[in-house]
């Protein structure tokens, strides 16, 4: 109830203390009338005593009166006005001290570390990194985050596929080898209208992979392709991108955190490690073993395997029925 920010709560504090102090009434009587509990009434006799503490209630010389003398009942403040509910910081830094940290952001137009630092290190006043950002974020001196231009996302707009080669995907699949801790790395291309597969293992994870890993999927599949659709990893970097946009073919790259706009390779990727390679690989098995066990696979996978997106056909039959 102390803090309570009712219009009427303070006058309504005194009467219960009038009832309790004049009239005399129990504690429970008196706490029934406000609907409080008893243990509040109290809180509120010890607040009004402290608040009448410089009157003399009781003259112990003069004991003709029972309690407080009726007289001073006038003098008494009743009213109990509530507490302030502002939460109570006693190591608010001072507004010389935020003022500091502003002008020393001002003279080095730098980010909060770097004035965190300068303050602690040749100021010699110990701040916490969070204090500057807070302080700086409350008066608008944040760096904004910057425009990234040379982002690899391309805002090129997703083909409709109509004829072999108008999108091809491809994504790497990272194995890891839980003795050695290395890994080694399938990249995988699929073409979205025909689903003809492709996929080769490397123990590095390069751009110059990737790229001959699109023109060898170009060779096998037969037919050119017009635009390559990848995510933002290392290994399509822009040599590439380059490389690719110089052999004529479009690059578009997929959105941040939006793995469904690589769908079907990502559900390559699941098929040909549970059906093939598996989530990890054995020192026993050499990169050549797993290479042929892989362009074997995709040979199944491609003319063998029937896929129920494309009418129980198999990519080869979908390929050669045009």
């Amino acid at each position: 109830m102390s803090y309570c920010t009712g219009k009427h709560i303070e006058k309504s504090r005194g009467k219960a203390m009038k009832m309790l102090v004049i009239e005399k009434k129990p504690v429970e009587v008196v706490a029934n009338r406000f609907g409080v509990n008893r243990s509040t009434i109290w809180r509120w006799h010890q607040k009004w005593l402290v608040q009448n503490s410089q009157i003399e209630l009781e003259n112990p010389v003069r004991r003709k009166y029972l309690g407080i003398s009726p007289y001073k009942y006038e003098l008494c403040k009743w009213d109990i006005p509530s507490l302030s509910a502002a939460p109570k910081r006693p190591h608010t830094l001072s507004d010389d001290f935020v003022q500091l940290v502003l002008d020393v952001r001002d003279q080095l137009k730098r980010c909060a570390e770097v004035v965190w630092h300068y303050i602690n290190s040749v100021l010699c006043i110990k701040i916490s990194l969070s204090s500057v950002r807070r302080i700086l974020k409350r008066n608008g001196r944040m760096e904004k985050p910057k425009n990234h231009k040379n982002r690899r996302y391309k805002g090129i707009p997703r083909p409709q596929v109509l004829t072999p080669g108008d999108l091809v995907e491809i994504d790497t699949i990272h194995l890891f080898n839980p003795i050695t801790k290395q890994k080694r790395y399938i990249y995988t291309v699929i073409d979205l209208y025909t689903r003809m597969a492709y996929a080769r293992v490397y123990k590095e994870l390069k751009p110059i992979n990737s790229l001959n890993t699109i023109l060898e999927a170009e060779q096998y599949f037969g037919f050119s392709f017009k635009m390559v659709q990848s995510d933002n990893g290392l290994e399509f970097a822009r040599y590439f991108e380059t490389r690719l946009e110089s052999k004529g073919v479009k690059i578009r790259h997929t959105r941040l955190g939006r793995p469904n706009d690589n769908a079907h390779i990502e559900r390559f990727n699941r098929t040909i490690q549970e059906e093939c390679t598996g989530n990890y690989y054995l020192e026993s098995e050499s990169l050549k073993k797993m290479d042929d066990k892989i362009l074997s696979y995709i040979d199944f996978y491609n003319y063998h395997r029937i896929h129920l997106s494309i009418s129980y056909r198999t990519p080869a039959e979908m390929l050669h029925r045009l």
